[in-house]
């Protein structure tokens, strides 16, 4: 079975590392696999298939119906049901909408389920609402950078076909008016069961994370309280995972054992066995549903299901076959859990569990729960690398303290003032308030041990690296294989050590990020890096210093930065900023106004300085000049092997006064084109002296400026210049090297994948232009361009 659950898992994750799915026969390949599965020379090759075919089937079915890229733009107008928790803010409150009737769309149009957001903020809108609405429609398709959040697999993996945003008012419907919603009646149960628990203790600390704990919502939490929680590496407890369903079923169990024993007619009718499994398998999926069914929950309440079924049979329950069952049947559920951290994490954790059980690893009593903790941390430490780029070197510490003190002093008080609040709400306050109190205590005991040093390691490493990493805990936890393990963990070491310099004394590499409607760039040289600008950070709680700044350097191996450089105040190139600041040491800060940490300098023309062989100067603006657009601060980088401009957000006089300025000293390879290319930036008096053979720009999907301009792209290509746009790319490279400047296509080229539009590798140019075919030399002598 567990060969079979490893070509499962195997062909699906095959078919999402595609970039593109082939049309076929999906449904008619699975009916193929299933029956070549009684055969068990084809087992292991039909689990592969079948896992391929279920989900190209999936796959395909979500590419019919997302909102294609062509349609973004266009209004509609529907009538749709509310389908999970609204997500309030401020300023705008986010929603599922699953659409039930579609008064006027588009042909072409066949989404059923769209994340609308409506602003300003609806406070009274809630799960199970259904509404008429206008809709704007925008493809679903997100930032992409390396290492980073990828919010179109997001989207695919939650079963939503596009964004939207509401056009006009939001109209109420009659609830009993419309036809069902699946799921929308027990999402509605869930935001009573909020409401009722913030009725009841009005005054908690930690509402957010009591509500994460109850029906497994996590938006209410703070930011700090995930920080705490994620450093100490007990954030599995704020979701509702097995381990929370395991202790209601136990719950309910033992209430079952206690009623069966002392209820005379219960003991007549139905066995304590059936009675127990039946009591245990209710409370189980009635908390798992709860949470919405997350994978860990479903993960749970199969191997429950299964592990009830063993004892029922007189089996031995706590056995691979169960647990490889539960992989299959969360796989063929929903192929793309492959997608899902918690999936990983999850089926992970209970395979390292399993075989410090059976192989005896783990004794019983306190010591044999330390030595699970510290392996489980030990075990699952590279994956948390991979994917977070955190890992927690006191989990095994925090989690001995928070596992008791959440699965005995908080939980069961929470789901029972729960309870009791739903039926009358002061019932519930007091067991609100304890559970609060020892969440309490609980996060100021957490406080203190991330503070220890070294307590946590924000870094990445490659996958490769994961993978062999967990190959070696694997050996090294089946006794039979234990002799081979040092020398796998002995391969991962060059994996996990700091990367080498690849750059020579001369040489830069710089990265533009894709940060939406705004700017952030990354500059290497041997030993220093620069940051320039650090994007937007948004009042709705997105911040692209944490989500993508931060995340890129880790994943360049950085752990400081020497400098950063604010081209001007605006939010949408310094909002970012403050978070760089806060997750890395910086040595120097360059602005304009210096407002962001009291100790910077202020960048104006004149400033110079020499990295490795690369030399570093500001051109602009004056020192006399106010803020503002005009006033960006315009960085050149000069290599022997390759120049870069940095112009923030120039435009108008500031471009012609840069010009008048500095003159020569203006000529490029790569211009970063000023303002996102608005219209009338770039004049021809700029383009004269950079005279550059390659253009970037950082703008904004359906940015509501249609940045770049049409002007801004004419003079380009008057010119035969090619443009990279982060947003038909996502984050853009360069690299000089001796033998020229090597060029990234785009990391939307570089790691496609079939929910994100397909690009075209080249950029177009005029017909009367050269090629762009990846030889094609730069203007200045003895470098050249291609497109690696």
């Amino acid at each position: 079975m567990i060969p079979f659950a490893a070509a499962l898992t195997g062909g699906s994750l095959a078919l999402h590392l595609l970039p593109a799915i082939p049309d076929g026969p999906w449904i008619a390949f699975a009916v193929l696999a299933l029956l070549a599965l009684p055969l068990r020379i084809l087992r292991i090759p039909a689990g592969f298939l079948l896992g391929l075919s279920l989900a190209g089937a999936q796959a395909q079915a979500w590419l019919e119906r997302a909102v294609p890229p062509e349609m973004t733009g266009t209004e509609i107008t529907v009538i749709g049901v509310v389908a999970q928790l609204p997500d309030h803010s401020p300023r705008r409150t986010r929603v599922v909408l699953h659409l039930t009737e579609i008064i006027d769309a588009p042909p072409g149009f066949h989404a059923e389920r769209l994340r609308m957001t409506v602003f300003p903020a609806a406070p009274r809108l809630e799960a199970g609402d259904p509404v008429r609405v206008r809709l704007r429609l925008r493809a679903p398709r997100g930032l992409h950078n390396p290492g980073g959040f990828d919010f179109a697999a997001w989207l695919y993996r939650e079963r939503i076909h596009g964004l939207a945003s509401l056009r006009g008012e939001l109209e109420w419907l009659e609830r009993g008016g419309h036809r069902s919603v699946p799921g929308a009646s027990l999402h509605r149960l869930r935001a009573n069961i909020r409401d009722a628990m913030r009725a009841a203790h009005p005054g908690a600390r930690h509402p957010g994370v009591m509500e994460a704990l109850v029906i497994g919502e996590r938006g209410g939490m703070q930011a700090e309280e995930w920080r705490l929680f994620l450093h100490s590496g007990t954030n599995h407890l704020m979701a509702i995972s097995g381990l929370h369903v395991g202790l209601v079923a136990g719950f309910a169990l033992l209430l079952a054992r206690l009623s069966w024993r002392h209820q005379r007619l219960l003991r007549q009718r139905v066995s304590l066995r059936w009675f127990g499994a039946l009591a245990a398998i209710g409370a189980a999926a009635t908390y798992a549903a709860l949470a919405g069914f997350s994978i860990p929950t479903q993960r749970a309440l199969v191997m429950l299901i299964l592990f009830s079924t063993a004892v029922l049979a007189r089996r031995d329950p706590l056995s691979w076959q169960v647990y490889a069952a539960a992989v299959v049947a969360v796989v063929a559920l929903w192929p793309a859990s492959v997608l899902a951290p918690g999936f990983w994490f999850s089926f992970g954790a209970v395979a390292v569990i399993l075989l410090l059980v059976q192989g005896r690893v783990a004794r019983p009593g306190a010591a044999g729960w330390l030595r699970i903790q510290v392996v489980l941390a030990v075990a699952l430490l590279p994956l948390s690398l991979a994917w977070f780029q955190l890992g927690s070197w006191v989990a095994p510490v925090a989690n001995l303290v928070a596992v008791p003190v959440v699965s005995f002093l908080v939980l069961p008080f929470l789901l029972a003032g729960a309870a009791l609040a739903v039926i009358w709400t002061p019932l519930g306050t007091p067991l609100l308030w304890w559970a609060d109190a020892w969440l309490a205590l609980l996060l100021r005991v957490l406080a203190v041990l991330v503070e220890w040093p070294a307590a946590v390691s924000e870094t990445a490493i490659p996958w490769a690296a994961a993978v062999l990493a967990g190959v070696g805990v694997l050996l090294i936890l089946l006794p039979r294989s234990r002799r081979l393990a040092p020398w796998v963990l002995l391969a991962c070491l060059p994996l996990l050590l700091p990367p080498a310099p690849r750059l020579t004394h001369g040489d830069f590499r710089a990265e533009m990020l894709d940060v939406g409607q705004g700017l952030a760039v990354v500059v290497q040289t041997r030993q220093h890096v620069l940051v320039y600008d650090a994007g937007p950070a948004w009042e709705d709680g997105f911040d692209s210093g944490a989500a993508v700044v931060l995340p890129a350097l880790r994943r360049l191996g950085v752990r400081a930065v020497d400098r950063v450089v604010v081209s001007h105040e605006h939010m949408d190139h310094r909002g970012g900023v403050a978070a760089v600041l806060s997750g890395l040491p910086v040595t120097e800060v360059l602005s304009r106004r210096g407002a962001l940490r009291g100790d910077e300098g202020t960048c104006e023309a004149g400033l110079s300085w020499e990295w490795d062989g690369v030399v570093f100067e500001t051109l602009h603006p004056p020192p006399y000049w106010d803020d503002g657009n005009i006033a960006s601060c315009v960085l050149a980088v000069r290599g022997p092997h390759g120049r870069l401009l940095l112009t923030g957000d120039l435009e108008g006089l500031g471009e012609s006064v840069l010009v008048h300025a500095a003159g020569g000293r203006l000529h490029t390879d790569v211009l970063l084109v000023p303002h996102h290319g608005a219209s009338g930036v770039l004049a021809r008096g700029l383009l004269d002296a950079a005279s550059p053979g390659i253009a970037w720009v950082s703008s904004g999907f359906d940015n509501r400026f249609s940045h770049p301009a049409s002007d801004v792209r004419a003079r380009l290509d008057d010119r035969c210049v090619p443009l990279f746009d982060t947003r038909e790319r996502g984050m853009v490279w360069l690299e000089t090297t001796p033998e020229g400047i090597r060029l990234g296509p785009g990391s939307r080229v570089e790691q496609p994948r079939f929910w994100h539009p397909p690009v075209v590798r080249e950029p177009s140019l005029p017909a009367a232009c050269p090629p762009f075919d990846g030889n094609r030399p730069l203007p200045i002598p003895g470098r050249a361009a291609g497109v690696e």
